[in-house]
C-alpha cells in the first residue's frame, strides 16, 4: 500500500476516534450551510485534533510565548466542502478539551494549511465576540 493512502488512512485513528484528540466539531461555511458529520460516515460527528494554546513570537521581545488560540487540525476526506483562503468559515469546538463540553463559535482567522498529499487541514482560530447590548 503506499504510504501516503497508509498515512491519510491512519488520521481516522488518530485525529477523529482516538480517546486523546478526537473531539468533536461543526463547521460552518459562508453560505450558512452546517458540517457537523464526516463525509467519510454521516452517521459519525464531525471530528478533529483541538489544540487550545498556540506558541507566537512576541514581536516586542522576540521571544516566544503561548496565547489561547486554538488550532483544529481534520481530515481532508472527512469534509463535504474545504475551507479555502478568503473565504469567512466559522467553527464551534468544545470549550475545553471534553467531548460533552458546551461549543463557542470561533471563525478561521488566517489561510488553512493544508495540502491534498498530506491528508489533513490545520484551522487557526479566533473566537468570535457578539457585541453586547
Amino acid at each position: 500500500m503506499n504510504l501516503r493512502v497508509l498515512a491519510e488512512s491512519d488520521l481516522y485513528r488518530t485525529l477523529e476516534h482516538s480517546d486523546d484528540w478526537g473531539l468533536p466539531v461543526e463547521l460552518i461555511a459562508p453560505d450558512g450551510v452546517e458540517y457537523t458529520k464526516s463525509a467519510n460516515d454521516p452517521t459519525e460527528d464531525l471530528k478533529g485534533q483541538v489544540l487550545y494554546d498556540t506558541t507566537i513570537v512576541d514581536p516586542e521581545s522576540g521571544l516566544d510565548m503561548i496565547v489561547h488560540k486554538p488550532v483544529v487540525t481534520l481530515r481532508r476526506s472527512s469534509l463535504a466542502r474545504i475551507p479555502v483562503a478568503g473565504e469567512n468559515w466559522m467553527i464551534r469546538i468544545p470549550e475545553i478539551p471534553d467531548p460533552t463540553a458546551t461549543k463557542t463559535l470561533h471563525r478561521i482567522e488566517r489561510a488553512p494549511e493544508e495540502g491534498k498529499a498530506i491528508g489533513f487541514i490545520r484551522l487557526y482560530l479566533t473566537r468570535a465576540v457578539q457585541d453586547e447590548e
